[in-house]
């Protein structure tokens, strides 16, 4: 009877009757999605909290930053789905772990969205006997210098030159050929960043 007066109290005075707390997750998975990725590009931290009860239960996003990374801090929070998923998009200038937790419980691992720099490169013709390239690179990396390398038959890259970096961004320079050559820019890897490459580029010296 005590029960019925206050269900019905809380409807005539518009009360919500209070929920049982949600049993915390049996675990908590999490993936990164697109890594590494390209300098100025998204990536995902994904995960699903698993046990009774979890739709609608608040996720946290903690970040980690090199080089060491060793401390954690709180960036963002989602709400799991019906089926306890979640997820996040996340917008890192440079290598980052992640990991996430829910009600004071933390995922089963900590995961690493890898940042490549972002480079561009450019061919065509010289004159008969060399071929002229330009390019950028995101971001800066001033004192440094990137790869040209070129194709070969078998479809192994090989380098040709040493390009150094204009301000950190831009590079150029000749080389010689003699026939058409397939060209691109490499960037090694250097924490923390992933080693990066650009698009392929054509040409061919003047006829």
């Amino acid at each position: 009877m005590r029960r019925a007066s206050i269900l019905i109290a809380a409807l005539v005075f518009g009360a919500t009757p209070a929920r049982a707390a949600a049993d915390p997750p049996a675990r908590i998975t999490v993936v990164a999605v697109f890594s590494p990725i390209t300098f100025g590009d998204n990536g995902y931290v994904n995960g699903q909290l698993l046990g009774n009860a979890q739709a609608g239960q608040t996720v946290v996003l903690e970040q980690s930053t090199p080089p060491t990374y060793a401390d954690w801090t709180p960036v963002a929070q989602a709400t799991a789905d019906w089926a306890g998923y979640y997820s996040f998009k996340v917008h890192p200038t440079e290598t980052m772990q992640y990991r996430t937790s829910s009600q004071g419980y933390g995922s089963e691992r900590a995961v690493q969205v890898s940042v490549a720099p972002r480079l561009r490169l450019k061919a065509q013709a010289a004159d008969r006997s060399s071929i002229r390239f330009s390019g950028t690179i995101a971001p800066a990396f001033a004192g440094s210098s990137v790869q040209i390398q070129r194709q070969t038959k078998s479809g192994r890259w090989t380098r040709v030159t040493t390009a150094r970096l204009h301000g950190g961004k831009t590079f150029a320079g000749r080389i010689r050929a003699r026939r058409p050559l397939v060209l691109r820019a490499f960037y090694p890897a250097l924490n923390p960043y992933f080693a990066g490459v650009s698009n392929v580029a054509r040409a061919s010296p003047t006829p």
